[in-house]
């Protein structure tokens, strides 16, 4: 049977007028719903509306801390509860992913992410997750050989990942491939595997904790073999939602700390992970220094790296001005996207972006 909840904003939060009049609404809770599955019922109830609302975080006041997306609504609120909303606003609605993606048509280009983030934030996790738990899209994931943890150690140790390049098919269709020489020599071996009847919904490079993506679309724009059967769709940024604040906070060390700001304000989409380990008042605080760096890529809240499928796909954030921008100049100015983000990009600035 189902329930209701009802509609709030985190204080926190700057609210725009014309979204405070859902405040104190009621929305439909299932009890099948997952907490992801009610802050998409809650985007939904906003958009017919005429506000546009996307949510990174549902928070029960009552229990003080960020809903874990991929459990069950109803074991984090009940009938009557207040659902507090952390993320963005705006005038019409936003598409959601889910229904942004698309299938990829036979013989089109098959979208590249490049997924990177600061060491311990849990990438491993949502690509073990993404390779062997989902069976919604069919991924290859390229892993950096040099990164701290492997995917999937005890999977793969005994694997023909010792030999180069060489490719590993999952039981879901995904695949694994890591890296010992250049791109070009995985992508290859991918698109070989492809050939043979596997086909894919995207490709996903995974780069080492505080690798710069910027090399890595250079590369990916300006081989010519790669862009023939592939294409550059986006960068998503892993973020640790219990460590992020200190991290930052470092700015003035030097090029290593400077690297940090620059993954989040080059990102396309921003996954902010252990959403459980800090109470509400920290989510809020995050996000909002998140912002303060990108002003526009969505952020998505999750847990234990379960992020639907679909997150990762489709970011479409890379248009032919742009390319010719990044990959000319390493350096990113205010605000968010490809040609604006709030990193100065320069390795000498020692000051304090955020």
């Amino acid at each position: 049977m189902s329930s209701h909840v009802t509609l709030g904003f985190h204080a926190s939060l700057d609210v725009p007028a014309y979204a405070k009049g859902l405040v104190g609404s009621s929305v439909t809770l299932e009890p099948s719903w997952t907490v992801r599955q009610l802050a998409s019922a809650v985007e939904r109830f906003c958009a017919t509306k005429g506000v546009g609302v996307r949510i990174t975080a549902l928070v029960n006041p009552v229990r003080g801390a960020a809903a874990v997306p991929h459990e069950q609504a109803t074991s984090h609120f009940h009938a009557g509860d207040r659902a507090l909303v952390v993320g963005d606003f705006q005038q019409g609605a936003w598409p959601s992913a889910q229904d942004a993606f698309k299938p990829r048509e036979p013989g089109s280009l098959v979208p590249i992410t490049i997924f990177t983030g600061f060491l311990g934030a849990g990438k491993t996790t949502v690509l073990n997750h993404l390779l062997l738990h989902q069976r919604e899209k069919k991924f290859a994931v390229i892993e950096n050989e040099f990164g701290a943890v492997p995917i999937d150690n005890e999977l793969l140790a005994n694997s023909a990942l010792g030999m180069a390049e060489q490719v590993i098919v999952m039981e879901n269709g995904c695949m694994c491939c890591t890296v010992r020489g250049d791109l070009l020599g995985a992508f290859d071996a991918i698109r070989k595997q492809m050939e043979t009847g596997s086909p894919l919904d995207g490709v996903i490079i995974e780069t080492t904790g505080m690798a710069d993506p910027v090399p890595i679309v250079r590369t990916l724009r300006t081989t010519p073999d790669i862009a023939r059967y592939f294409k550059l769709d986006g960068t998503i940024t892993l973020v640790d939602t219990k460590t992020i604040l200190n991290r930052l906070s470092e700015c003035a060390g030097g090029k290593e700390d400077q690297e940090r700001h620059r993954q989040i304000s080059f990102a396309d989409k921003i996954l902010l992970n252990k959403l459980d380990l800090v109470d509400q008042e920290q989510v809020a605080e995050v996000w909002h220094r998140i912002r303060s760096y990108n002003a526009t890529a969505p952020v998505v809240g999750t847990v234990k790296g379960i992020v639907d499928s679909s997150e990762l796909t489709n970011i479409g954030a890379f248009d032919t001005e742009s390319i010719v921008l990044e990959t000319e100049v390493h350096g990113h100015g205010g605000g968010h996207g490809h040609g604006g983000h709030g990193d100065c990009g320069d390795d000498d600035c020692q000051e304090d972006h955020g």
